[in-house]
């Protein structure tokens, strides 16, 4: 059983708990030579960048560089395994190279989801009925997304809302990736990722106004213009 923070009808978070919650930033810049993988320059830019946001939005935040597969593992076990009961949330965020459905630690790679198995409600009840958040900048595969010439078109969108009663053990999870599967995600070797950047810029200056999604969607926006302006037209 677990002990849901909010009312079954409720629209919003209760984001009043005493503290915000824990975020952890997994760091990778270089591998071992046997993956045959470059290092990942101005990784450490957005390992800083993101450091700074979270910690200004009140998040109790620890980085972590360069970890093997198993170091890793244990970290994110010992996460999932605290008590969040007086915490509104938990985030993790990893920066590292990535192939369409796997992700590179120091020495191996591994399945994205090892990233988030250990926190479904089941077997972290302290999170049951919080935001759960994945934050992964990181390749899905070697292709370039050639782009779509959009007109003008107003657009609305609809998304559903979210006595003791059942939730769905990955109820409350929000995975964003830099890149949808199959394609590249782009990163400065000075400035750092183009998502990291806009993830950054936009926590910084609306994270205490907007809700997550309204966020990511301005986050997206920002690094499909920067996509505009990087990527070769057709003559």
């Amino acid at each position: 059983f677990a002990f849901l923070p909010v009312d079954r009808d409720s629209e919003a978070y209760n984001m009043n708990h005493v503290k915000r919650g824990k975020a952890c930033i997994f760091n990778h810049e270089n591998f071992n030579p046997n993956l045959d993988l470059k290092p990942r320059a101005g990784t450490s830019k957005d390992r800083d960048n993101l450091y700074m946001r979270l910690r200004e939005l009140d998040f109790d935040v620890t980085y972590f560089n360069d970890l093997t597969f198993n170091e890793l593992n244990t970290e994110i076990i010992k996460l999932a395994s605290e008590d969040h009961s007086e915490h509104d949330c938990v985030l993790v965020a990893l920066m590292s190279h990535g192939d369409d459905g796997i992700l590179y630690a120091k020495d191996q790679q591994y399945k994205p989801e090892k990233l988030w198995s250990h926190f479904t409600s089941d077997q972290c009840p302290t999170l049951a009925g919080k935001p759960k958040l994945f934050f992964i900048q990181a390749c899905q595969g070697d292709r370039l997304d050639a782009g779509t010439t959009m007109l003008p078109r107003v657009t609305e969108t609809d998304s559903p809302s979210a006595v003791a009663y059942k939730i769905p053990t990955h109820a409350d999870f929000l995975i964003a990736y830099s890149t949808v599967p199959g394609f590249y995600s782009w990163r400065n070797t000075t400035n750092g990722s183009w998502f990291v950047q806009a993830l950054c810029y936009v926590l910084s200056e609306r994270g205490r106004e907007d809700d997550l999604l309204s966020l990511m969607t301005t986050v997206s926006r920002i690094v499909s213009i920067g996509f505009e302006s990087n990527t070769p037209q057709d003559s």
